[in-house]
């Protein structure tokens, strides 16, 4: 008699390779297309930190929003390093291979395989852009960084679409409860 105890999720590899196979048909037909995602997976994460740093010290905001603002960086960085910090272990559990391991291609950016689930990049963005929610300019420009980013992963066959979900959903919910312990909520 086999028992198996082990950690079993269940994707919908169908549907996340049928989008894979639906991004990987794309590349080398329009080099724009495939630079440019290259580079948001690439350098999206250092201009995010960029903006949160401007938002953080006022930049373009009135002085009577600065505090405001600087707590809205420090609730991003400790919702951001609270996600990660509950991603690790899950990731690992899950030890989910990522879309070049399932489906036989080589990405457009190198990476190490396995742990695929879910996305780390996803998390951490969502949770940073999360955190601005009461700065609307600073928000928005996060929330189609983290955006951005995340469709970068999935084109670049770093991620399946449901990693990417996953973590743009655990980056949310760590920025929300980090913001309602905070206020008190």
């Amino acid at each position: 008699m086999n028992l198996d105890v082990g950690l079993r999720l269940h994707f919908p590899d169908e549907l996340d390779a049928k989008v894979m196979h639906w991004f990987t048909a794309r590349w080398n037909r329009m080099f724009w297309l495939d630079a440019t995602m290259i580079v948001l997976a690439k350098w999206t994460p250092i201009v995010m930190l960029g903006v949160i740093v401007a938002a953080s010290t006022g930049l373009f905001l009135p002085k009577s929003q600065h505090t405001h603002a600087l707590s809205a960086g420090i609730l991003a960085v400790i919702s951001a390093t609270l996600a990660r910090a509950v991603n690790e272990p899950i990731s690992r559990l899950a030890n989910r291979p990522r879309p070049f391991e399932t489906l036989g291609f080589r990405p457009l950016l190198t990476h190490d395989a396995g742990h695929a689930f879910p996305s780390n990049h996803a998390t951490g963005a969502f949770a940073l852009a999360m955190s601005f929610i009461s700065l609307p300019g600073y928000f928005s420009i996060l929330f189609c960084l983290a955006v951005l980013l995340s469709l970068s992963r999935i084109y670049n066959g770093l991620h399946h679409p449901t990693d990417v979900v996953a973590g743009a959903l655990h980056g949310t919910a760590a920025a929300w409860l980090v913001i309602a312990v905070f206020h008190g909520v």
